[in-house]
């Protein structure tokens, strides 16, 4: 186990085993995120995001 104390300067974690962890966790999820057969565009995404807004703006 490495728990080597990190510099607060140079890293948000506070060891080197925290760190570690969330570079672990953080390839776990990106790789899920791959394998996701969902796919929307950025466009896709902007659109629903103006429809909605606009959707708001007319209820207040």
């Amino acid at each position: 186990m490495n728990t080597a104390i990190l510099d607060y300067r140079i890293s948000e974690f506070d060891t080197r085993q925290q760190a570690d962890d969330y570079g672990a966790w953080f390839r776990k999820k990106v790789e899920e995120g791959l394998k996701c057969e969902t796919y929307h565009t950025h466009d896709e995404v902007l659109g629903k995001l103006h429809q909605r807004r606009a959707e708001r703006q007319k209820s207040c």
